[in-house]
């Protein structure tokens, strides 16, 4: 048997997710022991098995001794999950990419940003000074582009540490207007 195959079979042996249910954060863990399929979450951990094709929409297992029956749907807003008729909304994630998301979102918001001119344009006005503390989705300058007035937006929180361009300045595609830092607590 090759490494990479034996590596796909490890990781679906141990497989973990966040649910979250009404804004309640579960954590649920899939993984096999003694050649059997197992869950963990908050309430212990119990043996699974499955009574139909695990491609199914429409699931039956049997969870600790019980079958039970569930489906899910999933949509852009969520994952629609059924158990024994009640229906739940539940956002689910695999763990790795909640942390993933957490360490992306800590070096985002630790970092220096260049905000740059989406588009060739000239500058109308400048609507912050270095030292200013910006919100996320602040207006910090107008670019005349094409015949129309873009209100340019912070991607984030931050200070403004240098503002690089003057009203009435034409700029090229991605030349940088502003450069933000992370915000001071």
């Amino acid at each position: 048997m090759n490494k990479n195959r034996v590596r796909k079979r490890a990781a679906c042996k141990n497989m973990e997710y966040e649910v979250e249910i009404d804004g309640q954060k579960h954590r649920v863990r899939f993984f096999e022991r003694d050649g059997a399929l197992h869950v963990e979450h908050a309430g212990g951990t119990y043996p699974v098995t499955a009574q139909t094709a695990l491609r199914s929409k429409v699931q039956v297992a049997r969870f600790n001794g019980d079958n039970v029956r569930f489906g899910y749907h999933h949509s852009k807003e969520g994952t629609d999950i059924v158990l024994d008729g009640v229906i739940y909304s539940a956002r689910v994630r695999e763990l790795e990419h909640v942390r993933l998301s957490a360490v992306t979102a800590r070096k985002a918001a630790a970092g220096k940003l260049e905000v740059k001119a989406p588009m060739p344009g000239m500058v109308v006005a400048i609507k912050v000074a270095v030292g200013d503390t910006v919100k996320k989705n602040q207006s910090l300058l107008s670019l005349h582009a094409m015949k129309l007035e873009n209100d340019i937006r912070s991607p984030r929180e931050g200070v403004v540490e240098a503002v690089l361009v003057r009203p009435n300045e034409v700029l090229e595609k991605g030349a940088v207007m502003i450069k933000l830092g992370p915000v001071q607590p």
